[in-house]
């Protein structure tokens, strides 16, 4: 059997992607980077991280961004 090498950074965003998808998000990542999609699974190209950048403790929601 041929093992193939994975780097570690790869072997880590694949993680991090399978753990936020087990979570019940949608885990798209923003395109700049340090942010993914907090909602559950959606049809819409609308997309949110609700931890991320947010200005303060009470806003509801942080980074939003369209597909």
């Amino acid at each position: 059997m041929a093992d193939t090498f994975i780097p570690t950074s790869e072997r880590a965003a694949r993680a991090a992607q399978s753990g936020g998808r087990a979570a019940g998000y949608c885990w798209l990542e923003h395109p700049d980077g340090g942010a993914h999609c907090t909602r559950s699974p959606h049809a819409d190209r609308r997309h949110v991280d609700y931890y991320n950048g947010r200005k303060s403790p009470t806003d509801a929601s942080g980074v939003e961004w369209w597909e």
